[in-house]
């Protein structure tokens, strides 16, 4: 595995796989997939440092954007993948990023050892790692390997002012979890990259949300493919 190094903003940022690379870098940076103003008057503190959370960080591009867009924020931050987990690590720290914390796990429903899919094409594009068997669209070469999944849950103790997740079909799994430990009301905002699994729609993660105080949002992928971007703010009284 070759990793290529490219410049984005001043930042010099490692990758595997060039045609992965520019397409997240054109969604993260040029259509600002990720833009959501954080209300901080919530808190009534001067230079308040947002609490992000990032579920499946890949090469830390969209740690990069927030960090960009909120210096001094805290990152919480988290990618399975062992063949990248190294190079994220890299991005972060070559970078000088501060105030990240990276896990080298998945995220499921319980704490467990668990299969994961990654790209055997020999072509390195491992921004589509997933439970899921050749990929959540099932197009994708893949073998599977083991790796350590844990509740979500154990991580959040305080408010959270954005919870982004790119997790390749988990993420009503993660979420339904997060409702029954009683976690989801920590979270003021939810970017979803939603990766429907046999011609699915997000109707039921779209409902889940809803009826536990979000107001909810949908935008299409703009690349022709089945994604769908969420967008979820909690307008819920009873918010932590």
């Amino acid at each position: 595995m070759q990793t290529i190094f490219s410049k984005i903003h001043g930042y010099e940022i490692g990758y595997t796989n060039k045609e992965e690379f520019n397409i997240l870098k054109d969604e993260i940076f040029n259509k600002e997939i990720y833009n959501i103003d954080i209300d901080l008057g919530l808190y009534a503190k001067k230079n308040y440092s947002p609490v992000i959370f990032d579920l499946g960080a890949h090469i830390g591009l969209s740690i990069l954007y927030f960090k960009i867009k909120y210096p001094n924020s805290k990152i919480i931050a988290f990618e399975p993948n062992p063949n990248i987990f190294p190079i994220l690590e890299e991005n972060i720290e070559c970078n000088g990023l501060e105030n990240i914390e990276l896990h080298n796990i998945a995220l499921g429903n319980r704490d467990e050892v668990r299969v994961f899919y990654i790209d055997n094409s020999g072509n390195d594009s491992f921004s589509t790692g997933s439970f899921s068997k050749d990929a959540w669209n099932g197009t994708q070469i893949s073998i599977p390997i083991n790796v350590t999944c844990e509740k979500l849950s154990k991580y959040i103790t305080s408010n959270i002012d954005i919870l982004k997740v790119d997790i390749e079909g988990t993420e009503t799994e993660v979420l339904k979890e997060l409702v029954e430990s009683d976690k989801l009301k920590y979270i003021q905002n939810i970017l979803i990259e939603y990766h429907p699994t046999n011609n699915g729609n997000p109707k039921n993660l779209l409902k889940l949300l809803n009826e536990n105080g979000f107001e909810t949002k949908t935008r299409a992928d703009e690349y022709g493919t089945t994604l769908i971007n969420i967008l979820a703010k909690n307008i819920s009284k009873e918010s932590a």
